[in-house]
């Protein structure tokens, strides 16, 4: 199992790049920053934009993976975001992973002025979105046409290999996601469950993450794909029972997500106020004394 750390990209960039840098020197498999406009309870206050941040991050880091967990319909288009991850790729070195999601009600689903989408509308536009940004990826000039997004002539990688080259992970706890992410993606990716979907923060637990896993190796079935080529990529973005309270609950908690075939467990950087607020020391020692422990596949 691979571990990877979420930096909130809250930070001035000239103290970001030392979280950014401490995870590529510790050893971590990959780093990730979420992509939206504002978030959550830190709404109103500073929040950086992803990509940017990643292509700072690529500068600053030398063998880390990066990416997206996750980026979504809701203020972006599929054609230039392709094209803005093509050069991401291209400035990390082919260290760029995509993480594509629906997005969720709330600031990043009205800045734009639109009216808020319906649930069946979410859905579909996800399911567009991501098809359209994988076809992108797969010719060198692509045309798409949807009912919500379409592509014309979009030259986005004229040298073509781009989807061999970016992994593509696709988020969801439902089916849409799952599917999507069996047919298009070369992981999923999930951050449990919700009490009150869309008030607040997903959580999970080994038991939640068992039967998701037990779904989506279903629908690889389903789809005729091997269940074995599609990486399992868990968040732990618990506000309660934090795995990064000391090494030996981390080492607990990676565990048993390993055992029921987590491929990819991804933790957050600990902050100094909440959310995530926690010891950075703790993550050094997890870094010297659990991640050897783990083999990556």
């Amino acid at each position: 199992m691979r571990i990877g750390v979420m930096i909130l990209p809250t930070d001035h960039w000239r103290e970001a790049r030392q979280s950014w840098r401490a995870a590529d020197e510790w050893g971590f498999a990959h780093a990730w920053t979420h992509d939206h406009i504002a978030w959550r309870e830190l709404a109103g206050q500073r929040w950086y934009s992803a990509m940017p941040t990643l292509a700072a991050a690529a500068q600053c880091t030398r063998r880390i993976q990066l990416g997206t967990l996750v980026a979504s319909p809701n203020f972006r288009h599929p054609v230039p975001f392709a094209k803005e991850a093509v050069t991401l790729s291209d400035l990390s070195d082919g260290r760029f992973v995509l993480g594509l999601g629906a997005g969720g009600t709330g600031v990043d689903a009205e800045v734009l002025g639109a009216p808020p989408w319906s649930p069946t509308e979410r859905r579909d536009r996800f399911v567009e979105f991501v098809e359209a940004v994988d076809q992108l990826f797969r010719q060198p000039c692509a045309d798409y046409a949807g009912r919500y997004y379409s592509a014309h002539q979009a030259w986005i990688d004229p040298e073509g290999g781009t989807r061999a080259r970016m992994p593509v992970l696709v988020a969801g706890s439902g089916p849409t996601g799952m599917r999507l992410a069996v047919r298009h993606g070369d992981g999923w990716v999930t951050n449990g469950v919700a009490a009150q979907r869309g008030r607040a923060a997903p959580e999970v637990t080994p038991e939640t993450a068992a039967g998701q896993i037990d779904a989506v190796r279903r629908m690889c079935v389903e789809e005729g794909r091997d269940p074995a080529t599609l990486k399992v990529v868990l968040m732990i973005g618990n506000r309660t029972r934090s795995p990064l309270t000391s090494v030996g609950a981390f080492a607990d908690a990676a565990g048993r997500y390993a055992e029921i075939g987590v491929t990819d467990l991804i933790v957050p950087f600990p902050r100094s106020e909440a959310p995530h607020k926690g010891d950075v020391r703790v993550l050094e020692q997890i870094a010297a004394e659990v991640l050897p422990t783990f083999t990556e596949d």
